[in-house]
């Protein structure tokens, strides 16, 4: 039995690693600053003194003492710099959200800094080596090198705490994210076009048997392309349980597989299926945004709910982080969302992979807010200006329409109860108006 290598999903897995991974270019600074300094030591060059002598090593003594500064002052601050980082990544997660540290750990910019400082310390530890005081010979160059990666780590010491200031502003993280996973949504879903119809999944009959996961984990990525081949040939419908996000459970059902013909032969479920769907499958131990987009929404609702609970009690984080949400779900109007269907070539449904449709993603945003909220009227009132701006952009399919004129009626609903005040109330009256024009394809009221 051959089975087909998903080279997809373990691109994937390398790259959500090297993504991830804090301690890749720290390492490569480790090792670049020793093989920099065995090389450069051994290079027989005399440095020009056309700087006024700012360039020279004053012998062996002097040399010695410049490149010890160096490597003591670059370890004091990565220090400080690593204790930066940590105070940055405790005030978002309690200030924003539990999952924006993981942001602060995948920063480019904070893992290039502590590499400058770890390139210049280890360089400086490896050229103090070559330096002898019983002797005259000095290596002018690296001494010279050290120096300027002292320059170099001043500039990105102070380049970090400009860095670090800007990165952990809510406006800044909010935008991370909205962009993160627009892009997701851009790379898995494909452009809406008029007539598309809403694909639903089979009904698994009863001779249909289940194949059960090997692991347990999250599901970051399904290629459902790699069974489609395989599938035709021996007539099988394979329609997966989890979707993008979801716990999968070790020796429960990963996928359901039946026969298109009811006397039709099915394979081993455990020694010929079971491999095949896992390497589809790209699971890990936590999710991405990478291809999750409703991990995306997610976060944002989280900073959202975050901002409105007593403890925090900042409505316009809460906004904003609507302001966010409402771009991504506009994009999702435009785009093919529902379950996936593959079918071969006689147009026969042979994989079958669940993906969430529009009212899912709309219903993870409104509703934690609505619930947590109603009496928050500068809240309920930005959820309304995104369920009409959502409107608008739903308007060329009905069900999502209806999904958009659903949720404002419960939000409408939910105000009237918590808040007494005649006058809030007419507002939301208002802007469920506002909605109901926005479906309806007609211009706001301005007034």
């Amino acid at each position: 039995m051959r089975v087909p290598v998903n080279y997809s999903a373990w691109l994937g897995r390398m790259r959500m690693l090297i993504h991830q991974a804090f301690w890749i270019f720290p390492m490569l600074a480790i090792i670049g600053g020793i093989l920099t300094a065995g090389f450069v030591s051994r290079l027989n060059v005399t440095t020009s003194a056309s700087l006024g002598g700012l360039l020279t090593t004053g012998g062996p003594v002097g040399a010695r003492n410049l490149v010890e500064t160096v490597a003591s002052t670059s370890l004091n601050v990565v220090t400080i710099t690593f204790s930066v980082t940590i105070v940055a990544l405790q005030v978002a997660a309690a200030q924003y959200s539990p999952r924006v540290p993981r942001q602060f750990i995948r920063d480019r910019a904070t893992q290039l800094t502590l590499a400058v400082f770890i390139f210049t310390f280890v360089y400086c530890l490896a050229v103090l080596r070559s330096i002898r005081e019983d002797t005259v010979v000095v290596p002018q160059l690296a001494v010279t090198v050290a120096f300027l990666l002292a320059i170099i780590s001043v500039a990105s010491f102070v380049y970090f705490i400009h860095h670090i200031v800007h990165a952990i502003r809510i406006e800044q993280i909010l935008r991370l994210v909205e962009q993160r996973t627009v892009s997701a949504l851009f790379s898995n879903y494909e452009r809406r076009e008029e007539g598309d119809p809403e694909p639903d999944l089979l009904d698994i009959p009863e001779r249909a048997v289940p194949v059960l996961a090997s692991s347990s984990g999250i599901i970051q990525r399904v290629n459902a392309q790699l069974l489609l081949d395989y599938a035709a040939k021996h007539g099988l419908v394979i329609q997966y349980v989890y979707m993008l996000g979801d716990q999968a459970v070790k020796d429960t059902a990963l996928a359901w597989v039946w026969t298109s013909d009811p006397d039709g032969h099915l394979p081993a479920p455990g020694k010929e299926l079971q491999p095949r769907i896992a390497k589809t499958l790209q699971i890990g131990r936590e999710r991405s945004v990478q291809a999750d987009v409703a991990f995306g929404l997610t976060q944002l609702v989280d900073i959202a709910l975050r901002a409105v609970s007593t403890a925090i009690n900042d409505p316009t984080t809460a906004c904003a982080s609507i302001r966010s949400a409402e771009i991504v779900l506009v994009q999702l109007c435009k785009h093919r969302l529902g379950d996936l269907l593959l079918r071969d070539e006689q147009g026969v449904v042979r994989v079958a992979v669940p993906r969430r449709a529009f009212e899912a993603y709309l219903d993870m945003v409104v509703t934690p807010l609505r619930r947590t909220c109603p009496a928050d009227m500068a809240v309920m009132l930005r959820l309304s200006e995104m369920l009409a701006d959502v409107g608008r952009a739903a308007i060329e399919s009905d069900e999502q329409s209806d999904h958009v004129a659903h949720h404002m009626a419960l939000v409408e609903r939910a105000v009237c109860r918590a808040v007494r005040e005649e006058e809030d109330v007419e507002k939301i009256r208002r802007a469920a108006k506002a909605v109901d024009r926005a479906l309806a394809g007609k211009p706001p009221r301005l007034s």
